[in-house]
């Protein structure tokens, strides 16, 4: 089921809800239109990088599709040892299969006085969060420029979903011949899909590599090559291939199933039913060729989207993936050579596993060095000025996910926090939008967890290092996709009216000061992001203390907001609804702000809203909030040196919406 790159699981009547970032390829184009991409972008950069629609985000999300990454071309090459040369147009070179390239990781470890270096790894997602690649230059000696590198890779990042997977497609290179280990010529053969698939049965190396060559630049090319590939059987001799001692004929086996799986469920399902994922891991356990891992990986990351794989996935790729790419990437001190590539397909794979069932999360959580891992490479990139790069979204991503729903799933961590001795029923009625003015005063919280010098696992989800991180990264990314997954995270940390809820919110309002970065996003073009910031402000304003500083800031963005609302904004309806209620909330907390922002501008929207059927849940919202404008007796006086009369706030419609909200005063 395809969904938007981030899907809140917002009630409409409700701010409380948390989010998700899940996967999607609702906007993928088809092999030939990716096709015509990449020539048009090869003959733009000498580089073979080719870019891709667009997610997830990642986060961003009802799942079950893949977020993808930037297209590429690399031509096979003969073997040369255990590691494969390719030419100019390649990928990879044999720098980065038997040695460690420079990059940016090398570069901080040099000043860190460490003088171990590695790769850089980017590929292939599915939340939300978008979620997302190949996209980085390579220079003529095989080395990465730098610059060229993050420039290119933010431009292409900005057009790919928040939840689609990679494609690849191997084609031999126009200047050169290449011939394999085996004889067989690089050029692509002329057979039909039908001989493709009987060459992979065959005991000749040469033959299989020519059948899988041409499977993978068919399903590139073809999205209906797909359901052949599985109508001839293709799929389960390809697994096979995965176990063969030739390592050209692994990479291409798996690179060939990447794109047969790519946006196909049934394809999927298949790889699990031949135990595909078995031979899958099997083999990543035991090859340390770059260039396989991230054939591997961005395989996985295709097959991490399907919502039935997922739980297979998580037991048997989670364990394997976190301890022998994640965790060591991110230790300076680990000898291990991981390549910029293989991390960004594994944190895409994460990325669609984080928003699979409460279960699933609780074990993605609990998987040791998983979430340090995550929050010390965006740390990191913090640090370099790399906040709009696309690995630290998926990550951003993957810790957005993880914070679904925590106090639930995690009661353990919260038991401090508990109150016994406040009413939950007195709360409930005082702190009713209806009567903000009448809230008890909030007593002091504090939570020592939230502030160990050393936070670790789980302790991060909640930590006040992570609400400074997304703090700042809401200040400093352009990436719109990891400033949604950053204020989905916060949104689901503000959700419930729990103390725990209440002390983030403080901690987020008056100790982080982040209302002014957070308000910046109220008016966003961005749908998603605009829903996930005025989500965010309406989960905090339910904290009466927090309601005076909060009406200064947000109120005049929020009314903008109400304001500009016009007929061709219904898919935004449910965040309008938010809005409303947001202002009403603050207007009657701190009337002498509200009566600043009233005037005919914001009444005529509120009055069209509240008789527009369209919008099913902002009309009801806007209705309630006209009438209690003209209620409250400091506003009407305003309202009528503005011209106004009563039949505008207090009318059938309005009278209606009034009726139905105090008679369910739950909110």
């Amino acid at each position: 089921m395809a969904a938007e790159p981030i899907h809140s699981a917002m009630v409409p009547s409700s701010t409380e809800d948390t989010s998700l970032v899940l996967p999607s390829d609702k906007k993928e184009r088809t092999g030939h239109q990716r096709m015509l991409e990449q020539v048009k972008s090869i003959k733009r950069s000498k580089s073979k990088m080719v870019k891709s629609s667009s997610f997830p985000s990642p986060t961003t999300p009802a799942s079950a599709t893949e977020f993808s990454e930037p297209k590429f071309q690399f031509s096979p090459g003969k073997l040369n040892g255990t590691s494969f040369q390719f030419s100019e147009s390649s990928m990879m070179t044999s720098q980065r299969a038997t040695g460690r390239s420079l990059s940016l990781r090398s570069t901080v470890r040099r000043q860190t006085q460490r003088e171990s270096q590695r790769s850089w790894n980017v590929e292939s997602q599915s939340n939300g969060m978008k979620t997302s690649g190949n996209d980085f230059a390579w220079n003529k000696t095989g080395g990465r420029n730098t610059k060229k590198f993050q420039s290119m890779r933010l431009e292409s990042n900005q057009q790919i979903s928040a939840s689609r997977s990679q494609l690849i497609n191997i084609k031999p290179s126009s200047s050169q011949s290449q011939t394999g280990a085996n004889g067989t010529s690089g050029e692509l053969p002329d057979i039909t899909l039908e001989e493709a698939v009987r060459y992979l049965t065959l005991s000749d190396e040469s033959s299989q590599l020519r059948g899988a060559s041409f499977i993978q630049h068919q399903t590139f090319t073809d999205e209906r090559a797909k359901d052949e590939v599985w109508r001839l059987a293709g799929i389960p001799a390809l697994i096979q291939l995965l176990k063969s001692d030739n390592l050209h004929l692994q990479q291409t086996a798996a690179s060939a199933l990447r794109n047969t799986v790519f946006k196909d469920e049934k394809n999927k399902i298949e790889v699990e039913k031949c135990e595909g994922l078995e031979a899958i891991l099997t083999l990543l356990r035991n090859t340390n060729v770059a260039e396989t891992q991230k054939q591997l990986t961005g395989l996985l990351w295709n097959l991490s989207s399907a919502d039935d794989l997922k739980p297979e996935l998580i037991r048997n790729a989670l364990p394997l993936l976190t301890e022998s790419i994640v965790v060591p990437y991110n230790d300076w001190s680990d000898s291990k050579h991981i390549d910029d590539e293989v991390f960004y397909n594994t944190t895409g794979c994460f990325r669609n596993l984080s928003c699979a069932s409460g279960k699933e999360r609780i074990s993605m959580r609990n998987c040791t060095g998983l979430i340090d891992s995550l929050v010390t490479y965006i740390q990191t990139q913090m640090d370099r000025g790399e906040t709009d790069d696309k690995t630290v979204e998926n990550c951003v991503c993957i810790l957005h996910n993880l914070s679904y729903q925590l106090e639930k799933e995690a009661p353990e961590h919260f038991i401090e926090l508990s109150s016994p001795d406040e009413s939950p029923t007195e709360n409930k009625n005082k702190m009713s939008i209806f009567n903000p003015k009448r809230t008890k005063t909030q007593k002091a919280l504090s939570f020592s967890a939230m502030e160990v010098d050393n936070p670790e696992g789980v302790n991060w989800l909640y930590h006040e290092k992570s609400l400074q991180l997304y703090r700042s990264l809401l200040a400093s990314s352009q990436n719109e996709a990891t400033l949604e997954a950053c204020c989905g995270a916060l949104q689901n940390l503000t959700a419930s009216k729990s103390p725990m809820s209440t002390l983030v919110s403080q901690t987020i309002v008056e100790k982080l000061q982040g209302l002014p970065v957070i308000s910046t996003h109220l008016s966003s073009t961005n749908l998603g992001l605009q829903k996930a910031a005025i989500s965010l402000v309406g989960n905090m304003s339910r904290v009466a203390s927090l309601r005076g500083s909060m009406a200064k800031e947000v109120l005049p963005r929020v009314n903008t907001v109400v304001s500009n609302v016009t007929l061709n904004m219904v898919k935004s309806d449910s965040t309008i609804a938010t809005a409303c209620r947001v202002m009403h909330t603050l207007m009657l907390a701190e009337p002498e702000i509200g009566k600043k922002i009233l005037n005919t501008k914001l009444i005529d929207s509120l009055s069209m809203l509240s008789s527009n059927l369209k919008f099913d849940t902002a009309r009801k919202d806007a209705g309630v909030l006209l009438w209690v404008l003209w209620a409250e007796k400091d506003f009407q006086k305003v309202l009528k040196k503005e011209g106004m009369d009563k039949d505008t706030f207090v009318n059938a419609v309005t009278a209606t919406a009034y009726k139905a909200a105090t008679s369910t005063k739950g909110n």
